[in-house]
């Protein structure tokens, strides 16, 4: 039997059919009944947001050439910005009134990592995992089959800086391996900073991951955390590093 699954594009809300569910993902039916693409994710993580049907809110980018395909967790305390960056991401805005992430938002867009024989289209797949404790017992389901991520944390509130050991054990704890992380130090267009980059630098070389300070409000520094990550997974990958 069919599910729907609610799409939030650029513009509007969409419903499209997924057309199969299983313990590697889901396969949805997207502009006919021949088109269809394979999201890699757990079918549990579509029960976790709504117990009654495979509902979940996904943002998703009408695109099916790519390369390569990435699923990437946004990991971090509450109200870091990881909605903030994410949206301005995907949709290229920023907005003031964003609320609580409800277990996980799934967004999809493509990064061209430039080549000598000709760019290479990266397709991530990013979920933006709840940051409340409350929401603890449900992250691991949303870390399955990540291949890489980013761990966010507010210049402005030092409690955010932190807890990142934490969620660097939760994240292995659940995926049982290491995988290729970009930190990031968001927020930095608020005057009240408290973390200083030297701390940022100095956290991101001891666990061997690339140091991004970003402003999801400005837009400083967004692209280039994706950009990033995508480089660093593509090149994995090459190495033949199945993340």
């Amino acid at each position: 039997m069919d599910h729907e699954a609610i799409i939030l594009g650029p513009q509007l809300w969409k419903t499209i059919v997924i057309a199969s569910v299983d313990d590697f993902g889901l396969t949805v039916m997207r502009t006919s009944p021949k088109s269809y693409e394979t999201l890699l994710v757990a079918s549990t993580s579509y029960r976790c947001n709504h117990q009654s049907a495979y509902h979940t809110r996904v943002t998703i980018e009408m695109s099916s050439s790519y390369d390569y395909l990435f699923k990437i967790v946004v990991l971090g305390e509450g109200a870091v910005g990881k909605t903030a960056i994410v949206t301005r991401f995907s949709h290229g805005f920023f907005r003031t009134d964003y609320k609580t992430t409800i277990g996980s938002q799934f967004a999809v867009k493509n990064v061209e990592i430039p080549r000598d024989i000709g760019d290479v289209t990266v397709k991530l797949q990013i979920w933006d995992v709840a940051g409340q404790s409350r929401f603890q017992i449900l992250r691991p389901m949303y870390y399955r089959g990540s291949s890489g991520g980013l761990l966010v944390y507010d210049v402005t509130r030092r409690r955010t800086f932190i807890v990142l050991e934490e969620w660097l054990d939760e994240l292995h704890k659940a995926i049982n391996k290491k995988i290729p992380l970009v930190l990031v130090a968001n927020k930095t267009d608020l005057p009240d900073r408290v973390v200083e980059p030297s701390e940022g630098h100095e956290f991101a070389q001891n666990h061997d991951m690339p140091y991004i300070e970003s402003s999801a409000k400005t837009g400083e520094g967004i692209v280039d955390i994706f950009q990033e990550l995508a480089e660093v997974l593509v090149a994995q990958r090459e190495k033949g590093n199945n993340y």
